[in-house]
């Protein structure tokens, strides 16, 4: 009887150790679970966090591709021909052809621009007086100043840069104020300007018009940092289109000498 209660009580105690070994092993399950679903919270957390940011990149950058579509359509000028003239206006002529010519930046910065810059009909009439009467007060090759202005604006009175520079010779504002333009559409007052900065480049740099022409470009802190011509892309190309420019006006204007 006594050896009966004693198995009975032993196995009682195995019972009782058994169900504490599946009380601990169910408590660790349901940590893991816990631990588990945690993650997962934290995990769609962080997912929704992203998705959210990258919402609002798409948006912001929708936001600044309209805007910069807007800023272009504010800078369309219309091409036209006016009693066999080249003429532009900044709306569309009644009853006539005409073409629309959009300004990004100046017309001789795009490096995949598809002109050909010594085929490409050069302006050899249009403000001859007020060119001349510049170079001659600032002593800067006329053909020199209209290699600039065919490669700033094409000879376009009303072209206009996204970044804000104005006229024939893409004065930015700051500059036509310091030259004393104040009417960056007036062709008179914008190539005495665009001179008179262009030669204080020329005697900044020795007379240099590679030199000259990439400061007008780039800035003429850029050509001091750099001692030279900016590695810039965009600059060095414009540096060589103008000098193309320039001989070829230079060229035409020795043979009207002639």
């Amino acid at each position: 009887m006594a050896k009966h209660f004693l198995y009975s009580l032993l196995f009682a105690c195995l019972m009782a150790g058994r169900c504490v070994a599946a009380d601990s092993s169910i408590s660790s399950e349901a940590s893991s679970v816990a631990d588990y679903e945690q993650q997962v919270r934290e995990v769609a957390k962080r997912t929704a966090a992203e998705a959210k940011a990258k919402r609002e990149q798409e948006r912001l950058e929708r936001a600044k591709t309209a805007s910069n579509t807007t800023n272009v359509e504010s800078y369309r000028v219309f091409k036209y021909k006016k009693d066999g003239a080249t003429a532009f206006s900044d709306s569309a002529p009644y009853k006539t052809k005409y073409e629309v010519v959009v300004y990004n930046s100046c017309y001789a910065c795009s490096i995949v621009s598809n002109v050909d810059w010594y085929k490409t009909r050069l302006h050899l009439t249009e403000f001859s007086d007020t060119i001349a009467v510049a170079a001659q007060a600032y002593k800067v090759d006329a053909g020199f100043i209209r290699a600039i202005i065919h490669a700033e604006s094409a000879f376009n009175p009303l072209a206009r840069s996204r970044k804000g520079a104005m006229g024939l010779m893409q004065l930015m504002p700051g500059t036509a104020k310091d030259m004393g333009v104040f009417d960056t559409t007036n062709p008179e007052q914008n190539i005495r300007g665009g001179v008179k900065y262009l030669a204080g480049l020329l005697q900044t740099f020795n007379g240099n018009e590679a030199l000259a022409a990439a400061a007008y470009n780039a800035g003429a802190g850029a050509v001091t940092r750099h001692g030279g011509i900016p590695p810039y892309e965009e600059t060095k190309t414009y540096v060589k289109r103008v000098k193309i420019l320039a001989e070829r006006y230079k060229n035409q204007k020795q043979l009207a000498a002639n």
